[in-house]
């Protein structure tokens, strides 16, 4: 009798125990469910034939379905964008054990044919033996991030193209720019031309005739003033004159310029109406201003071998 007694103990001390192991077994069950199914990134798990077997709430909203059901009907790959088929070569490299596991960033289309973006994590789970059993894969929406790096990239292109644009805007503009002023200076150049040639044709000759016929001495110095003023306008000499001579005075340059032509100081005086002391002063002055003071340079040579 203290036998069977003792084989009763047992066999109920093994009975609970077993049913205790079978208590946290479904705990467990229970609580990996529960974490499984509240997930906040979407997992499936399938078979070695690419078929899903398990689920959760998370991928089932990602891929637009309500019930499980539903989604187990479907192939993963089937769902990819066409742009992104790419990925399903690593897919099927998985199932066939060439690789382990893979991370990519694709393209997947909803229930309602709407695009967004996963990140998808795909791995294969082994036996003891080492023999594969099935596939997780954890897929991640990354949809907002990418739709915020498209946003930035075509503003960034944006920015680009408008540079691009207001680069080729501003080189037009120089050329405009440098066509309008190079035709501003052939315009000034023939203006220059036709005064001068106008000068020469008609009022010069008729400057000397004036000379010739009769004058008394004091017309004779004011047509000689004219004709040294007009030539001091039309002469390429008297553009020099401004820049070369750049610090005398009006009188001075006007002394200056009957100096050139080899007039006498005294005729000078006549011409500008002036004495033979003050043509004499401004003579004095010029070569100060020109550094020839106390140097054996003589004046009227200078000025002509100024470049013209």
């Amino acid at each position: 009798m203290p036998d069977n007694r003792q084989s009763q103990h047992a066999g109920q001390d093994a009975w609970l125990e077993l049913r205790k192991v079978k208590e946290a077994l479904a705990e467990s069950e229970e609580r990996f469910r529960a974490a499984f199914e509240q997930a906040p990134v979407g997992i499936v798990q399938g078979d070695l034939r690419g078929a899903l077997r398990l689920t959760n709430r998370r991928v089932r909203e990602l891929f637009g379905y309500e019930t499980e059901s539903e989604f187990l009907d479907l192939r993963l790959w089937k769902c990819t964008h066409p742009a992104d088929f790419w990925t399903v070569d690593q897919f099927k490299d998985l199932l066939a054990g060439k690789i382990e596991d893979y991370v990519v960033e694709k393209r997947y289309l909803r229930r309602d044919g709407s695009i967004w973006w996963a990140r998808v994590s795909a791995s294969m789970v082994r036996d003891d033996s080492g023999q594969p059993k099935y596939f997780i894969v954890i897929v991640e929406d990354i949809n907002d991030r990418k739709l915020a790096e498209e946003a930035l990239r075509k503003a960034h292109e944006h920015m680009e193209a408008k540079v691009l644009e207001r680069t080729s805007e501003l080189a037009a503009a120089n050329t405009a720019l440098k066509v309008l002023l190079d035709q501003r200076e052939q315009e000034k150049k023939e203006i220059e031309q036709k005064m001068l040639a106008s000068a020469k044709r008609l009022v010069l000759p008729f400057l000397d005739k004036l000379r010739s016929s009769g004058l008394n001495p004091e017309q004779r110095a004011l047509a000689e003033v004219i004709k040294a003023g007009v030539k001091e306008i039309t002469s390429p000499f008297a553009q020099n004159l401004s820049s070369s001579l750049i610090g005398l005075t009006p009188r001075e340059l006007s002394v200056a310029a009957l100096v050139k032509e080899g007039k006498p100081s005294a005729q000078i005086a006549e011409i500008l109406g002036m004495s033979d002391n003050a043509v004499a002063f401004h003579r004095q002055n010029i070569r100060r201003k020109l550094g020839l003071l106390n140097k054996n340079i003589n004046l009227c040579s200078y000025l002509n071998h100024l470049p013209e």
